[in-house]
């Protein structure tokens, strides 16, 4: 039987304009791009296992992730706290139009699956941990000693509850191999 490698990306958004305290100024696209593409390859390289990259769709890390999985030949897929629309407003479209694009394109090109309703009524965790959760089980599911966590963080604490260092934690508790990329 065939073994998988798992790797799974959570990170930062492009900050929003109002955002107090930069973490992903659109200005770091580039310099982000390269260093994320720098850890696929090296998973790649390392590989003897077929990879598959389990990732959000947020504008920023999560979007960047995907089109690299793809130019590199690394089948991923997306996983959405909510519906579509619901999503992209609260996610993607605050930073524009080309952002909005990327998505859809990806959408219509990769598997994509929404964070049940079952899951979303959670009483201990938000939607947002919830789904770290998911796609950290997911990962996990593939194949438990093959997977590999990268996380673009700024190393400092969250705006709120569900996001890079709860997933950063989880995974670590869990004997995850962990890349971070410090912007």
């Amino acid at each position: 039987m065939n073994k998988k490698h798992s790797i799974l990306f959570t990170g930062h958004m492009i900050d929003k304009k109002d955002r107090k305290k930069s973490r992903f100024p659109a200005n770091k696209e580039i310099m982000v791009r390269e260093e994320i593409l720098k850890y696929l390859i090296q998973e790649k390289k390392a590989a003897n296992n077929e990879l598959t990259g389990i990732a959000g769709g947020a504008c920023g890390g999560d979007i960047l992730f995907h089109e690299l999985c793809e130019d590199i030949g690394i089948p991923s897929e997306m996983y959405l706290t909510l519906p579509f629309e619901e999503f992209k407003k609260s996610s993607v479209s605050f930073a524009g139009k080309e952002w909005d694009q990327r998505f859809d394109r990806l959408t219509k090109k990769i598997t994509v699956h929404i964070l049940p309703i079952e899951k979303r009524d959670n009483k201990k965790n938000n939607i947002w941990e919830q789904t770290n959760l998911w796609m950290l089980d997911q990962a996990l599911q593939i194949e438990k000693e093959n997977m590999t966590l990268i996380a673009l963080w700024d190393g400092k604490d969250g705006d709120g509850n569900g996001g890079t260092e709860h997933m950063i934690n989880t995974a670590k508790a869990k004997g995850a191999r962990i890349n971070i990329i410090n912007i």
